[in-house]
């Protein structure tokens, strides 16, 4: 199996729309409340779309992964400059150049085979040729997956816990 990742295009979008439903469909059965499954209807135009403004983004990093020809994973992410005034924030990295990663998916027959570890290699390397100093990302803390992924595998630590609520309206 040979894993070759590379730049995303809206050529992608049929595919990268596959494999965001699958990445949908397991979040939903992860936590069904606070995630869906994308609805199909306009999502390949969708992908299109978005993948052409990201292409003329310099701040955007959009990659694919392939195995045999087949989209396997994708990942999206981004640079931020620091702060203007970041000495007057309490967290230092808003002082810093740094990544946010927006999504990492891999489709399910693909889990565990290198395809994540591959994109978030060279989502690493092009923090670095853009002089970012820190990367940071989301992940659901009940995903089976994903957790021991960045921690075990990726190196990353966890840093802050985003807490949430469903407010429903009175009456």
């Amino acid at each position: 199996m040979s894993i070759v990742v590379r730049p995303a295009t809206a050529a992608d979008a049929a595919g990268r729309a596959r494999l965001w439903r699958d990445s949908g469909r397991f979040f939903a059965s992860l936590d069904p409340e606070a995630a869906q499954e994308p609805d199909p209807e306009g999502l390949v135009e969708w992908m299109a779309e978005i993948y052409r403004r990201w292409a003329e983004d310099p701040t955007v990093l959009a990659l694919i992964a392939e195995v045999d020809g087949e989209i396997a994973g994708a990942l999206t992410a981004r640079v931020s400059e620091p702060l203007p005034l970041a000495s007057r924030q309490v967290q230092r990295d808003f002082g810093r150049r740094r990544v946010h990663i927006d999504a990492l998916t891999v489709a399910e027959p693909h889990r565990r085979s290198g395809v994540g570890t591959a994109l978030m290699a060279e989502a690493e390397r092009w923090a670095l040729d853009r002089g970012a100093e820190v990367i940071t990302l989301e992940t659901n803390l009940d995903n089976p997956t994903s957790v021991p992924f960045y921690e075990r595998r990726m190196g990353y630590a966890r840093h802050e816990v985003v807490f949430r609520k469903t407010l429903r309206p009175a009456g």
